[in-house]
């Protein structure tokens, strides 16, 4: 089993990995090629129920929407598109057919990915400080860990 493992080398505020957002499994561009975008600045956030990517995003993959979602903000009550995508990391990780949210209120965002819970809870999740050193690690599916 492949682990994807970050580590910083010094402390960190955030933890920023590389991942994929790829068109959904049988969703294709007019020349049937799966389009994908490549996103360095992919955040991992624990206080953030669902995944949520930028309308720029939405826009280079041409990604339809395909419902209405209501999500509690600081600024209130929004609603938001929400759309089908693969989310892919460079470990081999796939997340098929994951629905993230995306809207113009996201357009500000400092990450074009956010990483939610929806992901989170889908592996074991690992967060250490050594020596003021923040390494992370995500393994999926979860193998469970003894916390004492």
């Amino acid at each position: 089993m492949s682990v994807l493992k970050k580590n910083f080398g010094c402390r960190q505020d955030a933890i920023i990995t590389d991942c994929f957002v790829v068109m959904p499994d049988g969703v294709t561009d007019a020349n049937s090629n799966r389009c994908y975008c490549k996103i360095e600045n992919a955040a991992w956030d624990t206080g953030a129920t669902n995944t949520v990517i930028t309308p720029e995003i939405v826009d280079a993959l041409g990604l339809e929407p395909s419902e209405k979602h209501a999500v509690s903000t600081l600024n209130g009550i929004i609603e938001v598109n929400t759309y089908l995508i693969d989310l892919c990391f460079e470990n081999g990780y796939r997340i098929a057919n994951l629905r993230v949210l995306s809207g113009e209120d996201y357009s500000d965002f400092d990450y074009d990915v956010l990483i939610g819970m929806d992901v989170i809870t889908q592996g074991d999740f690992i967060v250490s400080t050594l020596n003021n050193e923040t390494s992370f690690s995500f393994r999926m599916p979860a193998q469970g860990i003894t916390i004492e």
